[in-house]
């Protein structure tokens, strides 16, 4: 039996992990800003997908990535030099979602988008439009009809996440209603 060669994933198979900020040196190294948490954990795959988009992402493999001061550079192959390296900068990097492991409690940020937002008596905020990144918690921004919320995503408030669903039940403190913003 022959092995089977993988088909290239499609761009709605593809998750955005990061960026490539610019070259770095003269040997084609790139500065790389992460999504992933632990940042480094960029590094852990073995092929990133690069272009402005999904659809015209071209697969690139990951010869060398490390910590470099407070920086992540990466070395990828096919990239010899400074020229080749500027040609991705301000370029999209993406992974295939079937490389992607998650552990029971851990969410893609793209299956958080349009999900519901509930509390705990039933009555319906809003939906997810978006994520935040803060250093100490993630934020869900959500949108409802008269404003937004701004509600960290932490086990104190955000008690159930149905994905199959797209249903998040959070608890809100009292006082929360400062999060939100009214549409002028």
């Amino acid at each position: 039996m022959r092995p089977q060669m993988r088909k290239p994933p499609t761009p709605d198979r593809l998750l955005e992990v990061g960026a490539v900020q610019s070259p770095h040196g003269l040997k084609g190294a790139l500065i790389i800003y992460s999504h992933t948490r632990p940042a480094l954990g960029i590094a852990g795959y073995s092929f990133w997908y690069i272009g402005k988009d999904a659809a015209s992402a071209k697969r690139f493999e990951i010869v060398r990535c490390w910590q470099h001061g407070r920086r992540l550079l990466a070395q990828l192959a096919g990239i010899q030099d400074a020229d080749a390296a500027a040609m991705l900068k301000g370029q999209i990097i993406w992974v295939d979602e079937a490389e992607v492991s998650l552990e029971e409690d851990e969410y893609l940020w793209a299956d958080l988008i349009g999900c519901a937002v509930f509390e705990a008596s039933g009555r319906e905020l809003g939906r997810v439009v978006g994520l935040e990144a803060y250093g100490a918690q993630d934020i869900l921004s959500v949108r409802a009809p008269d404003g937004d919320w701004l509600i960290p995503f932490v086990e104190s408030i955000v008690r159930r996440v149905d994905i199959g669903a797209r249903r998040i039940e959070v608890d809100l403190p009292e006082g929360m209603d400062a999060c939100f913003t009214p549409r002028s």
